[in-house]
């Protein structure tokens, strides 16, 4: 199945037009069931995409801000995906803190990314066989099957 997953803060009509799918279980943000379920207006959505031209059209122009939309492919189904999204929500700092961790913006994906272990990398894209954001030069992609040859 394909999968998005929104950064809704940079458009602020988003996280309204995500609630009426919300409705028909394809779209939920990873903040509903957190402290910063409060925020949900401008967090993170994951989307499940159908064979939809309108929603992949709605998408579309969020995607040309950078970082904005992140593409999944996973053979699970959305409840898997999102537990294991909202699971990675946050990340422990080594003087034991916990701080949010930005993934659904692929440009601190990007960078964090750069600096995970084999193991760590494996275990955050869990369910996923491919993740893909735009970042300014290029498009970022990740493979499991890649990953898996490190």
């Amino acid at each position: 199945m394909d999968y998005a997953i929104v950064d809704t803060a940079g458009r602020p009509d988003a996280a309204l037009a995500l609630r009426r799918y919300a409705d028909g279980h394809m779209a939920r943000s990873l903040f509903a069931r957190q402290p910063e379920a409060g925020h949900m207006g401008v967090g993170p959505w994951l989307i499940r995409l159908d064979d939809s031209p309108a929603m992949r059209s709605w998408l579309d122009p969020i995607d040309r801000q950078l970082g904005a939309v992140g593409r999944l492919s996973s053979d699970n189904d959305f409840d898997v995906v999102f537990r294991h999204l909202e699971a990675r929500l946050d990340m422990r700092l080594m003087d034991g803190r916990l701080a949010l961790f930005r993934f659904w913006d692929g440009r601190a994906l990007y960078r964090v990314w750069r600096v995970m272990t084999p193991e760590q990398r494996r275990a955050f894209l869990g369910p996923f066989t491919r993740w893909s954001v735009r970042l300014p030069n290029n498009t970022w992609e990740l493979d499991r099957s890649i990953l898996e040859t490190a």
